[in-house]
């Protein structure tokens, strides 16, 4: 087994060791929650909420027998409500299913788009690059206002993902809310399968190179390297990173792409706990590639896409161009429950490796181009600067 082969192996270990926590978890949750309840809780404070249920089975009259799925369901959306987390969300045995299938596979069948409450709208982070949502003509920031003539307002986020996602040549009408558009808009979508394709790359005009990354799923890491190995075959003199309506996705997976950039062992992230604990993290993998670089980014850039420009900053003090981010600094975990089901919400905040916090406020770029249509085109062009630069710069 050449070094190679021993890297990817590494990776691949490490990717797996995330995703089998995920479902090996629920075993050993199951005797750590039997002891949480039973010395910690203060089981008085409870004691109403189990009286609701125990009145409501009892006494409520209803023309049809309550069903203690739904109470239970419904309970758990309430707690997670309560947290004031955006991105909490409940997921029934169906949900936890394709959201893991999701984070593997980067495939399942609905509109394409990535959706979370802000500032208590449910808001598009990033419709996917030709997804059906994006040839509706959604964009990142539009907000949902209705879902087939039904309001989103206080509708709970995985109810909303339910309502969206559906079987392939089903469609969904939404009535969308955009800044600087004063009446609503109303797209009609075709659900469809999305098979995310988390990376593309191209040679473009005078050796640029462009890689595209879509998303950070398990096969990431390995695309990046790969069409890094393919552009340098070709000769590339630098390369455009296109992070536009990148939600994220893996943070392993983001911070694995990003290492490939930097070198091993550099202080790439900053990751606080619940108590306030803040941890650094160092790159894991070997640097491949060093050319001059710029980066795109736009308001559909989020989360690790964020993590990736903000390391490309101030680490490598590679060009932003284009629009301010979305703004995630939180980190979201999957906690599988005895039912088969499962909840998802943030367990910790992270910090890039200035130390900004960028949580609601997003990176700025450093040109500010709005028209997407000439984000490449100067993208290119001060690329060009840059390698023009570099090699005039004959040391005296």
């Amino acid at each position: 087994m050449n070094n190679l082969q021993k890297k990817r192996l590494a990776i691949w270990v490490v990717i797996i060791a995330v995703l089998l926590g995920l479902i090996v978890v629920t075993s050993v949750q199951a005797n750590r929650y039997d002891t949480y309840f039973s010395t910690e809780i203060e089981s008085d404070k409870w004691q109403p909420l189990l009286e609701t249920i125990y009145l409501i089975k009892n006494q409520y009259y209803s023309e049809k027998e309550i069903d203690e799925n739904d109470l239970m369901e419904e309970a758990i959306r309430g707690v997670l409500k309560a947290t004031g987390d955006p991105y909490a969300r409940y997921l029934n045995e169906e949900d936890l299913k394709i959201e893991t299938s999701d984070r593997i596979e980067g495939e399942f069948s609905g509109l394409g788009i990535v959706i979370a409450i802000k500032d208590d709208k449910l808001t598009i982070i990033t419709p996917y690059q030709g997804s059906p949502a994006s040839q509706a003509g959604v964009k990142a920031g539009d907000v949902i206002s209705q879902i087939d003539g039904e309001s989103t307002s206080g509708m709970p986020l995985d109810e909303s993902v339910r309502r969206l996602r559906g079987d392939r040549g089903t469609k969904v009408v939404l009535q969308l809310q955009r800044e600087g558009i004063a009446d609503p808009i109303t797209v009609t979508v075709i659900r469809d399968i999305i098979k995310i394709k988390s990376v593309e790359f191209e040679l473009l005009e005078e050796g640029i190179g462009l890689i595209r990354i879509i998303e950070y799923h398990g096969r990431t890491n390995v695309e990046v390297e790969d069409a890094i190995k393919q552009l340098k075959l070709l000769e590339v003199k630098g390369l455009v990173i296109d992070l536009r309506n990148n939600p994220g996705g893996l943070l392993s997976s983001a911070i694995i792409c990003s290492g490939l950039f930097v070198p091993r062992d550099t202080s790439i992230l900053f990751i606080e706990d619940r108590n306030g604990n803040r941890e650094s993290l160092e790159n894991p993998v070997e640097k491949i590639v060093d050319l001059p670089m710029v980066a795109l980014i736009n308001k559909g850039t989020a989360s690790g896409a964020e993590i990736m420009a903000g390391i490309f900053r101030d680490i490598l003090k590679t060009p932003l161009i284009g629009e301010t981010t979305f703004g995630k600094g939180v980190v979201q975990q999957i906690f599988p429950l005895s039912h088969q089901g499962g909840v998802i919400f943030t367990i910790s905040k992270y910090y890039l490796p200035d130390g900004t916090d960028i949580d609601g406020e997003g990176i700025q770029p450093e040109v500010v181009v709005e028209n997407e249509e000439e984000q490449i085109d100067i993208a290119i062009q001060e690329l060009k600067r840059i390698i023009n630069e570099k090699e005039n710069n004959v040391p005296e």
